[in-house]
């Protein structure tokens, strides 16, 4: 272990532990992988005014960083923890609000789940329809997806419920040149995509999210694995499908934002004894492509410990556990980083940095 002086924040603000899953929470703040100094200030007493604007200088307070190379730990990941379901409806107003704003998914006064799910199906087909989600009931499916902001770290796993886009499709005789779908909310939301993509992503209209059945005003969700969640959509009314001359672009995701990874179950700050096991907890996501490995650094990124998750597949996240056990005092710095399928690496670790002190009473 080798300890490296670098400068930091005075009270070591930043990540904010998630306390219910992916949404009850201040974003957290990432660094560059290859970053060498933390900086942080506190304000200095003394004060200078220039061109009337007042000037506060600052001091900056020095931490020494216990390194760790190579770091050493137990790793283990799997792909069907799920978010609580107010956090899948934090993430889910992103497709309308462009930001992480809560809707109101609380079950109003007057409105009860279990409703009819009415959806209009229309356009370029032989004869307009209106059905009932429940009169398919018989197709239902429920699998667990994920749903991940396009801009943003926020991902949320749930296990949805509902019926699959080619199941109503079956119940319509589309015209020729059919090839573009759009999925409206009842605000007017939506965003045309290309049939065969909502097809072969198996977009789904849900009711149903972790074992509880929506209620009528907020049914009818448009999930869709492996997809941003611009396309996801609250309270579909109408399903159009239409013939256009040139088959709309897929919306995707920045390349800042992809091969997500987040800790999730501390804050900086915290403090552990020395000696005990740490259990760090997270999870990693690239909406449609499948996460590879997970790796953690303890001296700033110079070297990385990598742990594969085989196996694991696109539409859902992966859900890690990495456990370390510090040996000496002093302050850490956790950073974590993910890889796809196609050997991108996470362009913003995940960090965390924390104290291991001396047992109370030792």
């Amino acid at each position: 272990m080798k300890k490296n002086k670098k400068q930091l924040l005075s009270g070591l603000a930043g990540t904010t532990m998630l306390l219910s899953g992916c949404a009850a929470a201040v974003p957290q703040v990432d660094e560059p992988v290859n970053a060498v100094v933390d900086e942080a200030v506190t304000p200095a007493p003394e004060k200078e005014e220039v061109n009337g604007y007042v000037l506060t200088p600052v001091q900056r307070n020095e931490v020494e960083y216990n390194f760790v190379s190579n770091v050493d730990g137990a790793f283990v990941f799997n792909q069907d923890v799920i978010s609580p379901s107010d956090a899948a409806f934090n993430l889910y107003g992103t497709a309308m609000t462009g930001v992480c704003a809560k809707p109101d998914f609380a079950f109003e006064e007057g409105y009860e789940a279990g409703g009819t799910y009415y959806v209009n199906v229309s356009g370029n087909m032989e004869k307009n329809f209106q059905i009932s989600l429940k009169d398919l009931q018989d197709q239902e499916e429920t699998k667990v997806m994920s749903c991940a902001c396009a801009t943003g770290n926020q991902v949320v796993n749930a296990e949805v419920g509902g019926i699959p886009l080619s199941a109503i499709l079956q119940l319509a005789e589309l015209k020729e040149g059919s090839n573009t779908i759009t999925f409206r909310g009842s605000d007017g939301y939506g965003i045309p995509m290309p049939l065969t993509y909502a097809l072969e992503k198996e977009a789904m209209l849900v009711y149903r999210v972790n074992g509880e059945d929506l209620p009528e005003y907020q049914a009818n969700q448009m999930w869709m694995p492996g997809s941003v969640a611009k396309y996801f959509t609250r309270n579909v009314v109408d399903i159009e499908i239409t013939a256009e001359d040139e088959v709309p672009a897929i919306v995707e995701a920045g390349d800042d934002y992809r091969v997500q990874v987040s800790i999730m179950n501390y804050a900086n700050g915290t403090s552990f004894p020395v000696g005990q096991a740490i259990v760090f907890e997270g999870y990693a996501d690239d909406y449609d492509k499948a996460i590879t490995a997970v790796e953690f650094s303890l001296d700033n990124g110079e070297t990385w410990t990598t742990y594969e998750t085989n196996g694991a597949t696109a539409e859902k996240w992966v859900y890690w556990y990495f456990t370390y056990t510090p040996e000496e005092t002093g302050v850490y710095k956790m950073m974590v980083r993910a890889i796809n399928e196609d050997g991108n690496v996470t362009p913003l670790a995940s960090t965390l940095v924390f104290s291991v002190e001396e047992p109370e009473g030792v």
